[in-house]
């Protein structure tokens, strides 16, 4: 365990690392890597010559080309490595992810990509999501590193993936199913109001609905409305979404399943009977429930619906983001909320119905735990996305203690 005058080492070295810290996070920041379409050249550059200037040993492990062809992704799905130090013992993993989602400017106050500070908080698309994890756990280390108290038999890895927010297989998944990252011991992205210790799976699917095109004004009854169509499908997981709201997961924190249509795209031009639909819909399995029936339930929902004469729908999963369930009381959950109970006081231990990666290292046997800078008021993926300083810097000490506690525990 970390003892009180570590943990004060610990704090000094991450304020002395501070502005390094802040100013790497504004690089980040100003280097958009929004997904899709999922560019991350420009990200790649930036993280490689950081780590490599602080004397890292950076491996990229990009994801092969017929999972890309499989994907339909139309960039290459790059995933940093950052090795601070290599040792005998456990291999403990800090885990963000470098991708952002999209950003509607017209709603933000700031410049999402200006990364200004203003009253203590940095203000920029993946301020919190996750650049601002992704800056915090660098500091951790480089905090570990500059106090000394960085267990010597430990391999510590930063593990930066790709695509987190569209399911991670070309990011995490591949990692841990390609065996490019071994790790015993990962920190999953989170939050300073809780650690969690277990998430919800994410499935996302795209409905196509097809129907029949005529011309809207003079003989509309010859063709087939497909959204009329993908209007009572929706209508018809509206209601499905009311019935999974009693299905409350038995993990705290974690909260009901959920069905949220999310997107919509369809038909030509005003004057013209629309022959296709499509809506894309977010679905969420608490950790504690089956995946599998869950996404069989979804199709027969679908399957159900009266269409109109001459429609059709058919559903694709896009992605399947895998839930994860540690035990609270396992050494490396206990590690992380004592720690954050020390620095930042009365941190609740829970899961959450949010989804991550730490599903993909929780299926490939990694011990996961998740924590990391925000707080609610962080406005994660709406406009004004920020993240408020101390909280960057009282995640770093949690995360270094942390990673010393965990590789102790290990021995």
């Amino acid at each position: 365990m970390t003892s009180d005058a570590e943990l004060a080492d610990l704090a000094r070295a991450v304020e002395d690392l501070e502005d390094e810290a802040v100013s790497f996070l504004r690089e980040m920041v100003r280097t958009p890597s929004v997904n899709p379409p999922g560019d991350y050249a420009a990200i790649l550059d930036l993280l490689r010559t950081r780590y490599g200037g602080y004397g890292w040993d950076v491996e990229v492990e990009w994801a092969p080309d017929d999972l890309l062809e499989e994907l339909d992704l139309p960039h290459p799905r790059p995933n940093v490595l950052a090795y601070v130090t290599r040792g005998d013992g456990p291999t403990v993993a800090l885990n963000a992810h470098i991708d952002t989602v999209p950003v509607e400017e017209s709603k933000w106050t700031y410049d999402p990509f200006g990364a200004e500070v203003d009253d203590g908080r940095l203000y920029g698309r993946g301020a919190r999501d996750s650049k601002g994890r992704i800056a915090a756990y660098t500091l951790a280390a480089r905090a570990l590193e500059s106090s000394g108290l960085l267990p010597g038999d430990v391999t510590l890895v930063l593990a930066l993936t790709a695509d987190e927010e569209t399911g991670g297989e070309a990011g995490a998944g591949h990692l841990v199913e390609s065996g490019a990252l071994r790790a015993d011991y990962v920190i999953v992205e989170g939050s300073t109001y809780a650690v969690e210790y277990a998430s919800s799976g994410v499935l996302t699917f795209r409905v196509d609905v097809d129907g029949a095109s005529a011309h809207a004004g003079l003989e509309p009854e010859e063709g087939a409305n497909a959204v009329v169509a993908a209007a009572r499908i929706i209508t018809e997981l509206d209601s499905y979404g009311a019935e999974l709201a009693e299905r409350e997961s038995e993990v705290p924190g974690v909260g009901s399943a959920t069905c949220t249509p999310a997107t919509v795209e369809g038909g030509v031009k005003t004057n013209v009977v629309p022959p296709a639909c499509s809506f894309t819909v977010d679905r969420r399995v608490p950790p504690d429930h089956d995946a599998e029936a869950a996404e069989r339930e979804f199709r027969e929902v679908v399957a159900g619906v009266d269409l109109p004469d001459g429609t059709t729908a058919s559903v694709e999963a896009l992605s399947r983001t895998k839930p994860f369930l540690s035990d609270p009381d396992d050494d490396h959950v206990r590690a992380v909320a004592r720690n954050a109970d020390a620095v930042i006081g009365d941190v609740p231990v829970r899961g959450t119905r949010g989804g991550s990666d730490a599903g993909h290292f929780h299926a490939g046997g990694t011990r996961a735990v998740k924590f990391g800078p925000g707080g609610r008021d962080s406005n994660v993926h709406g406009p004004d996305e920020n993240l408020a300083l101390d909280q960057l810097r009282g995640a770093a000490v949690v995360v270094a203690a942390s990673v010393r506690d965990i590789g102790r525990d290990a021995e």
